[in-house]
């Protein structure tokens, strides 16, 4: 049953002419929603046992998405390890390229001038 505040005010008022001035004492410790409003210890544990289920539950779901994410940074990773090594073989590569390349310009040139050098020197 819901107590409206017109009941609680009808009921203080007769408790005034009954009892005089201790019926505003005992009207400030009813609960204003009626006895629904009031929580039993029993009320209390079964709450407490709630919430430490919901905490177990939720504990358990953060280790599995944590797992998760650790096991997804690490295939990420060994993935992008393995994308930086097949990068870095090429640029190996090309670097081996380029070095061969100018070697062999440079050898060029040095036998060009070495002839002409030879050349001078023979007729000069």
């Amino acid at each position: 049953m819901v107590v409206s505040e017109r009941d609680r005010l009808k009921l203080a008022h007769r408790l005034q002419g009954l009892i005089g001035e201790e019926a505003t004492i005992l009207m400030e410790h009813l609960p204003y929603g009626g006895i629904a409003g009031i929580v039993s210890k029993d009320d209390l544990v079964i709450f407490q046992v709630a919430m430490h289920t919901d905490m177990a539950e939720l504990r358990t779901e953060l280790r599995s998405e944590m797992a998760e994410l650790r096991t997804e940074l690490r295939s990420e990773m060994a993935e992008l390890r393995s994308d930086l090594r097949l990068e870095m073989a090429e640029l190996r590569a090309e670097i081996y390229k380029a070095l061969n390349s100018q070697t062999l310009k440079i050898i060029t040139v040095m036998t060009a001038l070495n002839g002409l050098m030879f050349a001078g020197l023979k007729w000069g």
